[in-house]
C-alpha cells in the first residue's frame, strides 16, 4: 500500500504539468479570415457605405466649392469697369471722324516752345492798327480789316514794317496765312534792329510760298549797297506748308548769340550770331514772283527771357 500511494502522487504532478505547458490553439488563415469578415460584417452600414474610403472628413473641404465660385465672380465684377472704355472711344470718334477738323487732334511737337512757355509777355491779335503804321510807301502797303493786317509787297525787294517792343533775349512767334503765291514769294520776321527809327540792320527769318526757309543778316551801313549774309541757305522742309492757300507759324528764339528757328512749332535748326543783340521787331514781305503779294498776319506773340 505504501508503494501505491508514491505511484499516484506521481501520477497527478505528471498531469498537471502536462495542463500547464499545453499552448493555446492558433487559429489557421482560413479561420482568421473567416472571423474578419464576420467583423467587417456587423459593423454599422454607415462604414460600409463609405467603401470603406475613411476620406469622409474630407467632404467639408469640398463643400468649401460655393465659396470660390463666389470668389470668382467678385473677381469679374470689376469687368463692370469696362463702361469707362467706350466712353473713350465715343470722344475719340467725336473728334476725329465727325468734326474732321484737324485743330481738334492736333499733337503739338515736342520741340514747340509754346507747349512749355506758357502765357506770352506781349500779343498782338491784330484787330487794329495800334502797334503799327499804316499806308503805303516805296516797298509795302499794310491796311487792317478782318482781325488781320494785310501786308502787301510792292517791289521784289524786301521791305518791313516794325512795331515797338525792344526785346533782348524772347521767343518771337507769328501766324502768317497767304493766298495767291508762287516759288519764290517770301514772308517773315525781321529782329534784333537796333534803332526803331532807322531800321536797316537786323536778323530775317522767312519762309518761300514754295515751302523753303532761311535765316539772313541784313546791315545796310555796310558798304555802299549794305550787306545781306545768308546765316541758313534757303532750303526745304516739310515743317512748311508749302503752297498758296497756307497758314504757317513761325518762330524765332533768340538768347544771346543762340538763334533758333521753327516752323510750326517743330525745331529747324539753330545758328550761333553775335552781330546784333537787341532790339525791336517787325515784319517783311517781298514779291518775289506774284505781282502785289500780300500776307495777312493775325497773331504775334512775344515771351520774354524764354530758357531753352
Amino acid at each position: 500500500m505504501k508503494q501505491i500511494l508514491p505511484i499516484l502522487v506521481l501520477a497527478i504532478l505528471l498531469s498537471g504539468c502536462s495542463l500547464i505547458n499545453t499552448p493555446t490553439a492558433i487559429p489557421e488563415d482560413s479561420e482568421m479570415a473567416t472571423r474578419v469578415a464576420q467583423i467587417l460584417t456587423s459593423m454599422p452600414s454607415a462604414t460600409s457605405q463609405a467603401g470603406g474610403q475613411i476620406p469622409t472628413p474630407l467632404l467639408p473641404t469640398i463643400i468649401p466649392s460655393p465659396t470660390t465660385g463666389m470668389i470668382e465672380t467678385a473677381t469679374s465684377a470689376p469687368t463692370a469697369t469696362a463702361p469707362v472704355m467706350p466712353t473713350a472711344a465715343p470722344s475719340v470718334t467725336a473728334t476725329t471722324a465727325p468734326t474732321g477738323q484737324p485743330t481738334s487732334t492736333y499733337i503739338p511737337p515736342a520741340s514747340d516752345p509754346t507747349t512749355r512757355l506758357g502765357g506770352p509777355d506781349w500779343s498782338d491779335t491784330m484787330d487794329n492798327s495800334n502797334y503799327w503804321p499804316t499806308g503805303a510807301d516805296q516797298f509795302t502797303d499794310i491796311a487792317f480789316s478782318g482781325g488781320a493786317m494785310q501786308l502787301t509787297g510792292l517791289s521784289t525787294t524786301d521791305g518791313w514794317r516794325m512795331t515797338f517792343p525792344e526785346e533782348t533775349n524772347f521767343y518771337l512767334e507769328a501766324i502768317f496765312q497767304v493766298s495767291d503765291c508762287s516759288g519764290d514769294d517770301r514772308y517773315g520776321v525781321i529782329a534784333r534792329v537796333p534803332q526803331l527809327n532807322s531800321p536797316d540792320r537786323g536778323y530775317m527769318f522767312g519762309f518761300t510760298c514754295d515751302g523753303k526757309y532761311s535765316l539772313r543778316r541784313w546791315n545796310a551801313s555796310v558798304g555802299a549797297n549794305g550787306e545781306m549774309v545768308n546765316l541758313v541757305e534757303w532750303k526745304t522742309s516739310t515743317a512748311v506748308n508749302a503752297g498758296p492757300s497756307q497758314t504757317n507759324r513761325l518762330g524765332l528764339m533768340a538768347i544771346g548769340d543762340r538763334l533758333i528757328l521753327y516752323a510750326n512749332g517743330q525745331q529747324l535748326t539753330e545758328v550761333r550770331d553775335s552781330t546784333f543783340t537787341t532790339g525791336y521787331f517787325g515784319m517783311f514781305v517781298g514779291a518775289r514772283e506774284t505781282d502785289k503779294f500780300t500776307i495777312r498776319v493775325d497773331l504775334v506773340r512775344v515771351w520774354e527771357n524764354p530758357e531753352q
